[in-house]
């Protein structure tokens, strides 16, 4: 199957990124992507089994998985999350860095990953934390929260200081009890 991407922006053609299939085979997920200096846009097209294909709404992502049973695509985009049914329903996250400083905020939240855990979705950020009052960051959190699917429901949130090495786990070990 041919999937037509979108009309040029400023002559500037959309060219197919990504194309993630169906977990069945029968159809697919494919990222059109804009090349137009300073600026980034993208739009996700569903090709369906009967041949029709469906523009996604609010679909400028970077980054796509199916859900393991193939009734959900998610993407993620600079700092959203979206789940797509397929019929082309749509629920939308914006994950968050708690800040448990007093007089500090977290600014430039940028999301690194998207995995799959258990019955959920894990969302990895990066957060700039900065005083209140402005200046230049102060240092940078890893978090990873944890969404129950398909609601996109927040179950869980782990947050820790950023290192090249290391991202937060997408749930802490809890202990049994006694």
């Amino acid at each position: 199957m041919r999937v037509e991407g979108p009309v040029p922006m400023a002559d500037f053609p959309a060219n197919p990124i990504q194309t993630l299939l169906f977990p069945r085979g029968d159809a697919a997920a494919v990222r059109f992507c804009w090349d137009i200096p300073k600026y980034d846009s993208c739009q996700m097209r569903l090709a369906r089994p009967d041949g029709t294909v469906q523009v996604l709404k609010n679909s400028n992502v970077r980054q796509l998985l199916w859900t393991r049973d193939g009734k959900y695509l998610i993407g993620a985009g600079v700092n959203t999350v979206r789940l797509w049914n397929l019929v082309g329903g749509a629920r939308t996250a914006v994950p968050q860095t708690p800040v448990d400083e007093p007089n500090r905020v977290t600014r430039t939240r940028t999301i690194t990953g998207l995995q799959l855990h258990g019955n959920g979705l894990c969302v990895k950020l990066l957060a700039d934390v900065f005083r209140k009052s402005g200046g230049l960051a102060l240092a940078q959190r890893s978090t990873t929260v944890h969404y129950a699917l398909p609601s996109l429901r927040p179950v869980e949130s782990v947050t820790l200081p950023a290192r090249s090495d290391a991202t937060a786990p997408c749930t802490m070990p809890h202990a049994e009890p006694g």
